[in-house]
């Protein structure tokens, strides 16, 4: 019985009232335990909730792992990078439906770009 070692899956988000939609992709590595969530799109303070809903999913698939938010390829406003930075030190994510948290080892990937202004479109 061979198992791969990499699984990938991909989800689309979808974001609420006219937020830019985000494309999440998510690597697993069975031997370095980590889960790799690549973001590409604009993540925003409203389609941020999607982005934990799928980190949430991976967290408790894979208790231990670390899960490593890869925004290489996205385009990431302040607030909520500051947000994503905030629970990466705090080492949880958010539910992104309920107050509720998940502890989990969080890394963050900076984006190229951080949109400091309201124009994110």
């Amino acid at each position: 019985m061979s198992h791969a070692h990499h699984r990938s899956s991909s989800y689309y988000a979808h974001p609420s009232h006219g937020d830019p939609r985000i494309k999440v992709l998510v690597r697993i590595d069975a031997i370095e335990e980590s889960a790799k969530v690549q973001v590409r799109g604009v993540v925003t303070n409203g389609n941020i909730r999607a982005l934990y809903v799928v980190c949430r999913r991976v967290a408790s698939k894979l208790p231990g792992y670390e899960l490593v938010v890869d925004l290489a390829r996205a385009r990431v406003t302040a607030a909520a990078f500051d947000e994503l930075q905030e629970h990466a030190r705090q080492s949880i994510v958010s539910s992104g439906i309920d107050s509720s948290v998940t502890p989990c080892r969080l890394r963050i990937v900076e984006p190229p770009v951080i949109l400091r202004s309201k124009e994110h479109v």
